[in-house]
């Protein structure tokens, strides 16, 4: 099975197929009709929990562990994984994508992938197999007598998993599998809650009305921790996506599909002003959703892969629209050979802006290594950044597709990865290794991170 053949089956389970199984509002409401669960329960009428909330992952192979139940396969049984990133993924970037694909679609897909997977999450008790670096290493390496490791942690499993060779440990999918908007809202109605205003059905905004409130709490569940600054989630932008935080793609999604409820809650109070805010919020949140789902599977995904998308058959209750260690680890990480090693920035008169760096300092375009869990970007503070960033984006070429990684994700830019193993018998170590213990190199080309 092709890795384009797997999007295009997964991705098909969990639009095509998804009923509107819903959940009341209570009994205050006075909303009639049922509003969808935020956390992925009850879609599917045969199995209640399928692609819910931290259901375990499925497989469509055998899993291939050392001793069949949870110990993974190293270090002499699989070559080390950095030196294959060295082999295999490095090249020169900067070559433009076949299918002329923009920036501003790569970082659609990053969105489409956060809404139906996060699995990084690490588990407990904590588990750890760091990669070994060599001395040549062209980032990494050293004349130390110490050993250099890449810090690696194992991703958290389903507690019922791991116990003999019939029942071998599986990862848990945090998020619901379905697009369902879990991304733009969470996966809880708690989540959801933390996210509103309760005032015409809007999302808190911040510093102006079309920017997301930022984090003023020390930890919050909905903004992972900061690891570039200070501990904690303070100034973190808060989204429905845990990881939305991560790199400006996923921020300037977020911030999109932010500006967008908060658009349609405003036009529907306007056309129905005795209409209550839990009206207006959930009335707002199924046009978005279903916006989402429009794009997403009939523009989106058909550009993406080059293939047209299958009529809807109906609705199949014994399709498993879980997602699969196989799309998560291998089919996925296709997407992460179209990021180019910078974004440009673009004004309404369509002429190029230059990015400010951290230090002030000006460059012809942000550089994605100095983006990660950078709380403090000096080019994403105001509405008019992200309208710029957009702009750029949707007018820049994504880089070639091919096994080529830019070293802004492949090398010590990248400031931390949680990553794991999934231990599938073709895809047995997840290739992107990438967190780092310290920054050896690359300071000239990432001197403002």
């Amino acid at each position: 099975m092709g890795l384009c053949e797997l999007l295009l089956r997964t991705l098909t389970a969990l639009v095509a197929k998804v009923p509107l199984i819903l959940n009341q509002t209570g009994d205050n409401s006075a909303i009639t009709w049922e509003v969808q669960r935020y956390d992925g329960w009850y879609n599917n009428l045969a199995d209640h929990d399928r692609g819910a909330a931290d259901a375990a992952l499925v497989r469509l192979f055998p899993a291939q562990y050392t001793d069949g139940v949870y110990l993974p396969r190293q270090e002499p049984r699989l070559p080390n994984p950095r030196q294959i990133s060295n082999i295999a993924m490095i090249g020169q970037s900067g070559l433009m994508s076949y299918r002329n694909r923009s920036v501003l679609s790569v970082a659609f897909g990053y969105h489409v992938w956060s809404e139906i997977s996060e699995s990084r999450r690490p588990g407990c008790p904590p588990e750890f197999m760091h990669i070994k670096v060599q001395k040549e290493d062209p980032i990494f390496g050293s004349n130390s007598s110490q050993p250099i490791l890449l810090q690696f942690q194992r991703a958290e499993w389903d507690p019922s998993t791991g116990k003999s060779p019939n029942n071998p440990r599986t990862q848990v999918n945090h998020v619901t599998a379905w697009i369902d908007g879990s991304s733009i809202y969470g996966s809880s109605s708690s989540w959801c809650d933390a996210l509103r205003t309760f005032s015409k059905g809007l999302l808190a905004s911040g510093s102006s009305q079309d920017m997301p409130r930022r984090s003023s709490s020390g930890y919050l569940m909905w903004s992972a921790p900061d690891p570039s600054t200070s501990p904690g989630s303070q100034e973190l932008y808060e989204f429905g996506n845990a990881r939305a935080n991560e790199n400006i793609f996923t921020v300037t999604e977020g911030i999109i599909w932010f500006r967008y409820h908060n658009y349609l809650a405003s036009k529907l109070h306007k056309e129905h002003p005795s209409w209550s805010d839990e009206e207006l919020f959930q009335n707002a949140r199924k046009r978005v959703i279903a916006t989402f789902q429009n794009i997403a599977f009939y523009e989106w995904l058909p550009a993406y892969l080059g293939t047209p998308v299958t009529s809807y058959p109906g609705y199949q209750k014994y399709v498993d629209p879980g997602i699969s260690a196989e799309f998560e680890a291998a089919a996925v990480r296709f997407g992460l050979t179209l990021a180019p090693p910078g974004v440009y920035k673009r004004n309404r008169t369509c002429h190029y802006k230059s990015a400010v760096n951290n230090d002030a300092s000006k460059s012809p375009g942000l550089r994605l290594c100095n983006t990660f869990w950078n709380r403090n970007n000096p080019s994403l503070q105001s509405s008019q950044d992200v309208d710029e960033l957009i702009m750029g984006m949707a007018s820049q070429i994504a880089e070639r597709e091919d096994n080529i990684i830019v070293e802004d994700l492949r090398g010590c830019c990248s400031l931390r990865r949680r990553s794991k193993p999934y231990v599938t018998p073709h895809f047995t170590m997840s290739f992107w290794t990438s967190p780092v213990q310290r920054r050896v190199t690359f300071k000239r080309m990432c001197s403002s991170g």
